[in-house]
């Protein structure tokens, strides 16, 4: 019996210390408790953001990453999470915690601004308490298996069980689903972004958001810790709104300015102006490691200026206010700190299919720039890559021999790694400007296969001499299959679309016309796609090679 009753405890404090927080299923659930319901506060930010761009949930309610994310790259300032502490349950050996939201990360730039916002505009240790951790099994590390919020105890610089929560899938489904916004892929600022319109509308669902899981933006509480240090007499718990302040990259690779401030602002201010600022050391805003590399005095609350500053990693807007005369002479300006540029202008690696290996483009002093992520497992790359080159190009309409300029993979140089222990890092600096439109492809060799891949996805391009004229007429039943196989029959596609509803291109040619179509199949090794005259026959007109990760 006393046996029976002993097994009975320990399997209670088993239950107990896997199941010892609560599962947050709804955003009423959210909303009743009492988690980073107020500025300069971002758990709530943070969680919006991973359910709306990183994860999706599958037919078996199973959280996915997306599929070029990699925590253990350090994507987004992602890090692995021992739980030293034993907060969170324990995991096998196979199994690994990751943890989001450091916003003292280098890498932590790539997460939006309003993630972010608080945190450049405070100074109380509230503006960076906040985590979303996940656990993942390591060999399918886009598989999840947890979700967590959590903050410190900053009395005990140690995560509060109390204030710890496992995020239910359904509650992920549900702040993607209702805020859920279509991702512009157009590239404003040359490096694989969403536009501006997009951002804006982000951030108002952000904020629909907040509101309805009971988040105060203008109630900006901090503790008594935070008197102890002070960045300026001003910055406490600064909650401005309305302040807009972005840098992006012009045709030459310089910096422009767009700014927004309220007009209230403006008129309550006698001197204005605003500071290209130089971030040197890490994210951290900290005036001992920034230089000034451009002052611009502001006479309009809105605006948009061309500065001779190249894009680079670390550019940072400040907003300095001063409301008065006496104020500009002998005391600190009120400022508002703007979004620090990353270089990869928030976007991930995108990963080379079938290869443990990924690329990103970003901007070095005003150059388009590649970076080439190694896993260290995939030891023998430079025999797999030998022939492997990386493109640059002024637009993606260009053809893969239209480059501007490219170098071989196997020349990228190798670059000081404090980032990740997974994977080394290869870089290479090309001479063309980072502008608008500029794209990087990697190409395993001087192949040119008229299948081409965007997106991840395999596509298909029709040029239609202008001569050309009753085309339609005679390819009015035609189609394009795509087939996983090079082997597989022409009646076995998986998907296909006819030519005549191909999508016409802007005038890039003075011979030829443009069509093409987007497929929903991943690219990958030996997808293919065949031009077939109708339903009724199997006469194939033209066939690609089987692609070749090109």
């Amino acid at each position: 019996m006393g046996a029976m009753r002993l097994c009975f405890l320990l399997f209670s404090f088993f239950l107990t210390s896997v199941s010892c927080f609560r599962k947050l299923d709804n955003i009423q659930d959210l909303k009743n408790i009492t988690y980073a319901k107020s500025a300069p506060r971002h758990g709530l930010q943070l969680l919006f953001w991973f359910a709306q761009k990183v994860v999706t949930v599958d037919q078996n309610n199973i959280p996915i990453l997306d599929s070029n994310f990699d925590p253990s790259r350090g994507d987004f300032g992602f890090h692995h999470y021992g739980n030293r502490e034993g907060i969170f349950p324990s995991l096998s050996s196979w199994q690994s915690y990751y943890s989001v939201g450091n916003l003292k990360s280098p890498r932590a730039n790539a997460l939006p601004a309003y993630v972010r916002k608080y945190y450049r505009n405070t100074n109380v240790p509230e503006r960076n308490m906040d985590r979303l951790i996940i656990s993942v099994k390591q060999n399918k590390p886009n598989k999840i298996l947890g979700v967590f919020i959590t903050a410190y105890d900053l009395h005990k610089n140690d995560f509060n069980p109390a204030d710890t929560y496992e995020i239910d899938p359904a509650l992920l489904l549900q702040i993607g689903e209702p805020y859920n916004c279509a991702v512009d892929e157009s590239d404003i600022s040359g490096i694989y972004t969403i536009s501006s319109s997009t951002e804006d509308t982000e951030y108002d669902r952000c904020l629909q958001f907040l509101t309805e899981a009971g988040y105060s933006s203008t109630d900006c509480k901090h503790s008594h810790i935070s008197r102890r240090k002070k960045r300026s007499p001003y910055l406490q718990c600064n909650a401005y709104e309305g302040i807009k302040l972005e840098i992006k990259a012009t045709t030459e690779g310089f910096s422009k300015l767009l700014w927004e401030i309220p007009a209230k602002m403006m008129e309550n201010s006698k001197y204005v102006y605003i500071e290209i600022c130089q971030n040197t050391r890490s994210s951290e805003t900290n005036e001992v490691y920034t230089q000034v590399r451009n002052k611009l005095n502001i006479y309009e609350s809105s605006g948009a200026l061309d500065t001779p500053v190249p894009m680079t990693t670390g550019l940072q807007p400040r907003l300095h206010l001063y409301p008065s005369l006496f104020d500009f002479q002998f005391t600190n300006p009120y400022i508002w700190y703007g979004p620090e540029f990353d270089g990869a202008n928030r976007v991930i690696p995108t990963r080379i299919k079938g290869f443990d290996a990924s690329l990103q483009l970003y901007a070095e002093d005003g150059k388009a720039c590649a970076r080439l992520y190694i896993k260290k497992t995939f030891s023998k790359w430079k025999n797999d890559f030998y022939h492997s080159w990386v493109g640059f190009y002024k637009s993606s309409q260009d053809k893969n021999a239209e480059y501007s300029a490219y170098q071989y993979a196997a020349r990228f140089a190798k670059t000081e790694n404090s980032i990740t222990h997974s994977f080394d890092i290869y870089q290479y600096s090309s001479s063309l400007a980072i502008a608008p439109g500029v794209q990087i492809r990697f190409l395993l060799d001087k192949k040119y296969d008229k299948l081409y891949t965007e997106d991840g996805k395999a596509c298909a391009r029709l040029y239609i001499k202008k001569t050309f004229t009753d085309w339609k007429d005679i390819f009015y039943y035609s189609w394009v299959g795509f087939y996983s196989s090079s082997q597989d029959k022409d009646a076995d596609y998986y998907t296909y679309h006819y030519v005549v509803k191909f999508e016409k291109m802007e005038a890039v040619n003075e011979i030829y016309d443009i069509y093409q179509y987007k497929s929903k199949l991943d690219i990958g090794p030996g997808v293919q796609i065949r031009l077939l005259k109708d339903k009724s026959t199997d006469y194939v007109f033209v066939k690609t090679e089987p692609w070749k990760n090109g």
